[in-house]
């Protein structure tokens, strides 16, 4: 398992970071609409749709809701965030779930009550989830687009990097120091050192880049920032942990040799996209 993990690893980073760097803005958006669409397929598993003709259509609607956005949105991309209805909208509604699915995740199992018998809730979730993630991946490739085509890429890997470093944090000194359970009902494996070893790891990189920067003003903002990022992409994590429990899968899916399905990948990014969206709009001064 630890093997194919690895060449799954080795193969998909440089296909991906040659995506996000190198693809033309309508091949970036067909890539990463992709990406999401195959997490819409693992989502339906989760929403106790009774065959694959069921799950193919909740797939197509996602597929519908993003066509329509994209040719509502390209026009808004560029523009200052606060005067754009549609794109400010979709990332403060992302925003917004995340803190009611953090409150599912801590309040369970008695949340389940409230949505696990109710398909149709369940698959409105997944919209919340996907839809806004989508859109803020979007917006954060085309930042300053107009000035360099890679600013937004390189904005892309600072969020992936993020996500990585609390989940290798998170493996490193969760695995042979975690003792006091995190949140057990939700998933057995996550530890409050694991948590803390996240929070560090994240700090660490937060420094260098700092230093490297030669410690902007904004720093203290950049460590505030990364702290709710990181405790995003960790709740992004459980929340996954909480559907699956609930419909019963180890996995959201088998797209992924060793590594399970694109949601079991994407989790942490689906709950911290919006967000870091947000934050940078404000501090490029496109708010």
């Amino acid at each position: 398992m630890f093997k194919q993990r690895v060449i799954t690893a080795l193969l998909l980073a440089p296909l991906a970071l040659l995506a996000v760097f190198y693809l033309p803005l309508p091949g970036f958006v067909v890539f990463i609409s992709a990406a999401f669409l195959l997490a819409a397929w693992e989502w339906s598993g989760f929403c106790g749709l009774a065959n694959k003709s069921m799950r193919a259509m909740y797939v197509c609607l996602t597929a519908a809701i993003f066509l329509l956005l994209y040719v509502l949105l390209p026009a808004q991309l560029a523009q200052p965030l606060a005067t754009q209805l549609l794109l400010h909208s979709l990332l403060l509604v992302g925003v917004a779930w995340w803190l009611i699915a953090t409150l599912l995740v801590l309040t369970f199992p008695r949340s389940q009550k409230v949505w696990a018998k109710r398909d149709w809730l369940k698959a409105l979730m997944g919209w919340f989830t996907l839809v806004p993630a989508w859109a803020a991946v979007l917006y954060i490739r085309h930042t300053g687009y107009a000035e360099s085509e890679f600013t937004g890429a390189w904005l892309i890997c600072a969020l992936l990097g993020l996500v990585w470093a609390a989940d290798i944090g998170g493996y490193i000194v969760g695995k042979p120091f975690g003792k006091h359970k995190l949140l057990p009902r939700v998933s057995p494996g996550k530890t409050v050192e694991g948590m803390l070893g996240g929070l560090g790891f994240v700090a660490l990189l937060v420094t260098l880049v700092a230093a490297l920067q030669d410690w902007p003003e904004q720093t203290a903002f950049w460590y505030i920032a990364a702290l709710m990022l990181t405790v995003l992409s960790v709740f992004g994590d459980l929340s996954e942990s909480m559907f699956k429990r609930v419909a019963g899968v180890k996995d959201s899916g088998a797209f992924l040799p060793g590594h399970g399905g694109i949601l079991d990948r994407i989790d942490s990014l689906t709950a911290t996209a919006p967000l870091f969206a947000l934050i940078i709009a404000l501090l490029s001064g496109h708010y």
